[in-house]
């Protein structure tokens, strides 16, 4: 599916959208559904404390310029385990391109290895209900499991992180998005395929990247 939307932010801060309405913060598991819009993908989500700023899969990475102001485009697949074959146009409905503007540069800070620059964008999604604006790094997740992860800079404002559980705001959770033809269709968090409990030991690792991001001025 080769779907580009485009996004400007009206949230520059990086906190929740619904923030101003939320009386208490919410139990989520460590892992859960989240339906990035206006692209109408839905994809799984770590939720890692141990990771400062969330970060997105992001495939083919292209910086662009748009009325004077710095953009970024890349493709997002719902599932970090395409090959490069689906990110062809019209090869697969889990990829879908975006566009956003660039919201700021990091340089992340690597154990034994080269330092790298890693671009921000802001972009908004549904998880439980509730719709959120984020800053998310933009990183080619191949290696790890799940495609989006969720880090404190986020977590911290809205949501308390059971370790234990998963899904516990999206197992059942139904969302209304539009096809390509404009007809509602409804879909739920168990449409996709069930997650193992297990989470692979080079996921981990991933939060200990995030921690050592620096802000590039």
């Amino acid at each position: 599916m080769s779907i580009i939307a485009t996004h400007s932010p009206a949230y520059a801060d990086g906190k929740s959208h619904d923030n101003h309405e939320i009386k208490e913060k919410v139990i989520l598991g460590w892992l859960e559904f989240m339906w990035l819009k206006p692209w109408q993908i839905k994809t799984k989500a770590k939720l890692d404390t141990g990771a400062k700023t969330s970060s997105i899969h992001a495939k083919n990475i292209e910086h662009f310029d748009k009325d004077g102001q710095p953009w970024v485009r890349f493709q997002f697949g719902s599932s970090t385990k395409l090959s490069n074959n689906k990110y062809k146009p019209g090869k697969s409905k889990k990829v879908v391109t975006i566009e956003a503007p660039l919201y700021r540069k990091v340089i992340i800070k690597q154990h034994k290895r080269s330092n790298v620059e890693r671009p921000v964008v802001m972009l908004p999604f549904i998880m439980g209900g509730v719709e959120y604006t984020a800053q998310f790094t933009l990183t080619d997740r191949s290696k790890f499991l799940y495609p989006v992860l969720l880090g404190r800079r986020f977590l911290k404002d809205i949501a308390i992180i059971d370790p234990d559980n998963t899904y516990l705001r999206t197992s059942n959770e139904a969302y209304t998005r539009l096809d390509i033809d404009g007809k509602e269709l409804t879909t739920t968090a168990a449409d996709n395929e069930t997650d193992t409990q297990n989470t692979p030991a080079k996921e981990d690792k991933d939060s200990q990247t995030d921690q050592s991001e620096h802000r590039k001025t």
